[in-house]
Formats: C-alpha cells, structure tokens, sequence
C-alpha cells in the first residue's frame, strides 16, 4: 500500500497552497497581518533571472496586496539555506521591475521557509530576517524584502496557538480540535492522496530524485575513493621522488666521490710517470692546482 503524502511534501504543499483560501490564511497566520487580496497565484513558479544563469522553482508563488511572497517547504536539511534566500531574492526582484522604472516601484517581498528541522539552531519557532546595520542594529536598510524561517520542530514556542498548530501539522501531521485553516489543509491532502494518477507521479518522481541522491553519494563516494587512491599515489610518487632524488644525490656524491678518486689516482700516476711524485703532496691543498693539473693531462 502506498504511503500517505503529507503537507512536508513540497509537491502536495504547492497543490494544497494553491487554494487561495488556504494560502491567504497559511500567510497572514505565518506573517502576524492581513495580507489583502491575492492578484495572482502560482505553484512550481520558473524564474530565470537570466538565459546562462540558474533558474529557481518555487513552490508558492503569490502576488498580494502587501507584496509579493514566495513560500517554499524544506523538509530535509538545507546547509545552505542563506545563500539559497539570497538567490531566490534577487530571482524574485529581477523580475518586479520593468526597464525605465523607479526604485520606488520594486515592491515590498516576502520569502517563507517552511522547514521541518531548524536551520539557524536557536530552538526558535520563528526566525525574521531583516538586512540591519551592524554597527546599530536598530538601523534597518529598509530594503522591502524580508526573509521568515519556520522551525516546525518548535512548535511548543510557537508564540501564539495557530501558529503552534501550523507547525505542529507541519512536523506531525497532527490536526488541531476547531482549527479551521489547519483542518482545509488536512481535508485537501487528503483529497489529493485520492487522486492516484497524481500520487503515482509524486511518487515516481521521489523515487527518482532518490535514486539520483543514492547515484550522487555513491558516485561522490567513487570519486572520494578515486580522488584518494590518486592522491595516495601522488604522495607515494611524490616520496618516491623526494626518496629517488635524495638516494640519487647520495649515488651522485658517492659516483662524484669515487669518479674524483678516480681522478686523482689518474694524476698521481701520470705524475709519478714524469717525475713529479713530489707535486701530489704538494697540491693537495690547492683545488686551482689540481684543477689546472687534470686540465693539463686532460684528465
């Protein structure tokens, strides 16, 4: 028997976000205020903030009266989570402004995370992010945008019970008593996980990004192994070299050693041949000498 598909589901959190009763309830429960009507509502929105550049798929994409909101469910651990923020942030504003408007013109944003683990690890339910100056922190760059990580895993502080619901759905799939905005969402998942043609093709795509998961970690195990195989034997070579070189000098003073013997032996005998025995004690002391001496009798 299939297993249910819950809301941490990115696919059934778009599907059951896109009712606009629900996604307007989710949004002002999440931001603490009225966000007004909803112009336009969109699941698995593309942006492409430029033709070679990455493009994003966000989950729920939402014009409203008090801005534009992205809101995205993150079920597994995302270490890079920020950065993450920072692309989609500047994918959602590439796109706001036409050519020859004013900057006064690019609306106010919202990116929610709806996360399942806590990414900033302070055991908050709620993180806000807003860019503040550093140096006083009660300065704020009034940028428009801002940037909500929910932590369902603290859903016991959550500040207020609906929120506390919400996450406590989000991370249990526990239905709150009276909750109406919590029980719509149960009722859509599960008149979704009816649908069996749509739950055969979530399915089949999580099995594939699994499957590509498993491919990646066991490719990145491979090249790990590969990577360290190869180093190893760069080291190895690299000793071997380091070795052969200092084994080679060794051999080379001793051959230079031996070949001077050699030489000097040579000149003592062509020395003594012509007379000269006496010069060997003599010279002895005088590299020059003996220099000119093996030149002389080209030694």
């Amino acid at each position: 028997m299939t297993s249910r598909i819950t809301i941490s589901n990115n696919f059934m959190f778009g599907r059951v976000l896109c009712r606009e009763d629900i996604c307007r309830g989710f949004l002002e429960r999440v931001l603490g205020t009225e966000v007004g009507s909803i112009s336009y509502l969109n699941r698995e929105q593309v942006l492409q903030p430029a033709v070679a550049s990455r493009g994003v798929r966000l989950d729920v994409y939402a014009e409203t009266a008090l801005g534009v909101i992205d809101v995205e469910m993150q079920a597994n651990p995302h270490a890079d989570l920020g950065r993450r923020l920072r692309y989609y942030q500047a994918s959602i504003d590439s796109g706001l402004l036409d050519q020859g408007s004013s900057w006064r013109d690019l609306r106010d944003s919202y990116i929610i995370f709806a996360c399942d683990f806590d990414w900033p690890g302070a055991g908050l339910p709620v993180y806000t992010f807003d860019r503040l100056c550093r140096e006083n922190p009660a300065l704020a760059a009034q940028t428009g945008s801002t940037w909500v990580v929910l932590n369902a895993r603290a859903a016991a502080a959550a500040p207020n019970e609906g929120l506390r619901n919400l996450l406590e759905y989000i991370q249990r799939g526990s239905v709150a008593p009276d909750d109406k905005l919590v029980s719509a969402m149960d009722a859509e998942v599960s008149t979704a996980n009816e649908d069996r043609e749509w739950v055969g093709s979530v399915m089949t795509v999580r099995d594939l990004l699994e499957e590509a998961r498993a491919d990646a970690i066991a490719e990145g195990l491979a090249e790990g192994r590969a990577e360290g195989i190869a180093e190893g034997r760069e080291e190895g070579l690299a000793e071997g070299r380091a070795e052969g070189r200092a084994e080679g000098r060794a051999e080379g003073r001793a051959e230079g050693r031996a070949e001077g013997v050699a030489r000097m032996a040579a000149l003592a005998a062509k020395l003594a041949e012509d007379g000269r025995a006496e010069d060997v004690l003599s010279i002895m002391a005088d590299p020059v000498a003996v220099e000119n001496l093996l030149r002389e009798y080209r030694l």
